[in-house]
């Protein structure tokens, strides 16, 4: 993992911790098998105040059933946890009346919140600004609407609105659906009062700022969920079984409070509790103390394990431990005694562990044990989790993971055993968990997918399967589009997907590290110099390193490390159309003809000569365009692009100009309506070239590249000379 310090999570907590209680009724996670809670719920005096986590952008909403009730949504401006990013903190159960008095927004005063003193303040300075009387100040200028806002639309629409006028010149009026402005709070600012029992509380992880086409397989964040007393998955009205496994995996996407401010349990970790005069801080023990402890679920483990193409551990159902049960793991306190267990718990795709265990150390053990095929590209990585015999930095490569074979040369199908520890709270011989979460991401056995059909011998139809290569697990959402852009005509702009991946690093066929990426998608035009057609519009697809275990074996170079991850997306607010590398990266050009054709190659180089960190695979939009026409043709469901080798992966291709290369057909992955893992490419074969099997481009992608001088190199070299 990161060194504990590296996320230094720093948050206010939410309300008084003092007021509030919380039964085991009330308690986030699952609460059969068909029902899992994500409000974490608890009651709490009336009238006790409620505080910003951070510094947010703020959305009132009403709730739903009881109109003396108010939901509040604050996406951080400003993020609690480095590499952790939140999408949306929701505080459910708030008194209207600290907020509106009819359709108004209530005036300042001494009794008043922080976030009504400030917004009307900003509504006053505005109108002395423009030198105009000042109205009353509607619920609907700060998007209280109810009746311009139905359940169906997405939170994001609010916070990402793209504003629209009718009527033009001194005429010219906003739309109401859009005649808003959301206020930025700063962090411990008082939002407003709990109105008593039944309160709750939700924490979102972010994915990336984007959206897809519906339907999909997420999480459906959209008013109806905003204006909830209380949220749950509930998948007993489904029938579908391929269904409901696939509901089942947004559970990850939500965390407990408990184990949000227990993970402040650590170096570098603060909680700041709200005080009538100062602000107090909240580390260590204390947090456990005087905080995670008012929660049920105060010494709860939830362990979230994410596999192949960001799925649940086991949810292909190649990590069995045999071929008689569902057990997919073997897991225990003691190394030397581990159960094997189906990955869940209730149904749900999570561990969790709350016993206490016979051990005066300051850290619980947990001994975990996967299953694998000790192919090479076999990873676990520790996201949230701390992996104390790690192979380095929170990582376990396919040799560190690899058990002697047997004594008859039978390889083993499990791991090694790998201790991960949480901090323990109470008495020595029965030490309890403080509240936590950890996230591992694992990959270690291969996984079939189905390319087509064919008769057998006896002429019976039997599905052709083959497998995947190293990054085709990576590349995922193609049919996604930002939420922001500058204008809606606007063709430049980027979002990242943030759920992370694991990426085996190779140059000229070396193995040299292992990444956890995210991915950066990137919309650019460039131009052609053709009249009839003077520009081309691409996308891109960027993997960008979060974290990265250089191989400590290799002699012959390492992976350049790059821990800084781009904002979840970002509109074409400037005047660039053509995507640019960032330092210290940068294109080099070696063209090359394949057959007849003659391709502009690219190579990904970096200016201090380590070997780049990333995998780039860029289309054009049509062909980018042609390959999402599959996802619907064949009801596909968590599509990923996939590149399809044209030869074996170990056959290389020689130019005329003896340049080596390797050539891919560009396809889509995805899950059929019945669960199938399914291999679609279009009728027009999208082919796709790699000189280096770090940069992928198809011929119409480079076409207009050209060459640009590095400026740093040239640097370099006066230097040296």
């Amino acid at each position: 993992m990161p060194d504990s310090s590296s996320f230094a999570p720093n948050s206010y907590f939410f309300t008084d911790p003092s007021a509030i209680t919380q039964s085991a009724a009330q308690a986030f996670g699952p609460v059969s098998a068909d029902e899992y809670r994500i409000t974490t719920l608890f009651d709490v005096a009336d009238g006790t105040n409620a505080y910003a986590v951070c510094t947010s952008v703020v959305l009132v909403q009403p709730q739903a059933d009881d109109n003396s009730k108010v939901n509040l949504i604050l996406r951080p401006y400003k993020q609690p946890i480095l590499g952790l990013n939140i999408k949306y903190f929701i505080y459910r159960g708030l008194d209207k009346t600290d907020f509106f008095d009819g359709d108004n927004v209530i005036a300042a005063s001494s009794e008043t919140s922080d976030f009504i003193n400030k917004i009307n303040e900003s509504f006053a300075a505005y109108y002395t600004h423009i030198g105009e009387d000042k109205p009353d100040f509607s619920a609907k200028f700060i998007g209280f609407d109810e009746a311009n806002q139905p359940d169906t639309l997405p939170i994001s629409s609010l916070f990402f609105k793209q504003t629209e006028y009718t009527g033009t010149g001194d005429d010219a009026t906003e739309t109401p659906e859009t005649a808003f402005e959301l206020p930025v709070i700063a962090a411990g600012a008082s939002l407003g009062s709990f109105a008593g029992a039944g309160s709750g509380f939700d924490i979102v992880l972010n994915y990336g700022d984007y959206s897809l086409p519906t339907p999909n397989d997420e999480f459906v964040f959209d008013l109806a969920y905003a204006r909830k007393a209380e949220a749950t998955i509930d998948i007993a009205a489904e029938t579908d079984d391929y269904k409901k496994k696939v509901i089942k995996e947004q559970i990850f996407q939500f965390l407990d409070a408990a184990a949000y401010y227990g993970f402040h349990y650590r170096d570098n970790g603060v909680v700041v509790v709200k005080g009538e005069t100062t602000d107090a801080k909240k580390t260590n023990e204390a947090i456990y103390t005087d905080i995670v402890q008012k929660f049920s679920t105060k010494n709860r483990l939830y362990i979230y394990i994410q596999s192949d193409r960001t799925r649940s551990y086991n949810f292909y159902g190649n990590y069995n431990i045999d071929d008689t049960t569902t057990n997919s793991l073997k897991i225990g306190t003691d190394d030397g005694s581990l159960t094997a267990i189906a990955y869940g718990t209730n149904g749900w795709p999570l561990l969790i562990n709350e016993n206490p265990q016979d051990t005066d150390e300051p850290r619980n053990n947990l001994f975990l044990q996967f299953v694998t095929d000790n192919n090479p590209n076999t990873v676990l990585y520790g996201y949230t989790a701390q992996i104390d015999n790690a192979q380095g930095n929170n990582f376990c490569g396919p040799d560190d993971l690899k058990l002697p074979d047997a004594e008859d040369g039978t390889p083993s199908t499990l791991t090694k055993i790998v201790n991960i520890s949480n901090a323990s709270t109470g008495d020595n011989g029965a030490k309890l968990n403080v509240a936590n979460f950890n996230i591992l991401l694992y990959q270690g056995a291969v996984y079939d997918f189905v390319t087509g059909q064919r008769k057998d011998n006896e002429g019976n139809i039997v599905d052709i399967v083959s497998q995947p290569n190293f990054f085709d697990d990576v590349f995922g959402e193609s049919n996604a589009t930002a939420l922001l852009k500058a204008t809606p005509e606007t063709q430049y702009f980027t979002f990242s997907m943030q759920k992370l991946n694991l990426v085996n690093h190779f140059y000229n066929d070396i193995q040299y590290g292992i990444s956890a990426t995210q991915t950066i998608i990137v919309n650019d035009v460039v131009n052609t110099g053709d009249l009839i057609t003077p520009t081309l519009n691409r996308v891109t697809y960027i993997t960008e390193s979060v974290d990265i275990l250089n191989n400590v074996t290799s002699i012959s170079g390492t992976v350049a490390a790059d821990t800084k991850s781009s904002s979840s997306v970002s509109g074409g607010v400037t005047n660039i159309e053509s995507y640019q590398l960032p330092d210290p990266f940068y294109f080099d050009l070696l063209p090359f003809t394949d057959y007849t054709l003659l391709i502009n190659g690219l190579l990904l180089k970096t200016t201090d000569n380590s070997v780049p960190n990333r995998i780039i695979l860029g289309l054009t939009k049509a062909e980018n365009d042609l390959l999402n026409e599959l996802i619907n043709l064949n009801s596909l469901t968590n599509a990923r692009l996939f590149i399809i080798d044209m030869f074996t992966d170990a056959i290389n291709l020689i130019s005329t100009e003896n340049v080596v290369y390797k050539k891919y057909q560009a396809a889509l992955l995805g899950e059929t309506i019945s669960g199938e893992l399914k291999l679609v490419a279009s009728d027009v074969p999208i082919m796709v070239y790699s000189i280096d099997r770090k940069c992928y481009f198809t011929k119409g992608y480079v076409d207009y590249v050209e060459y640009e001088p590095i400026k740093s190199l040239y640097l370099d070299l006066e230097i040296s000379l």
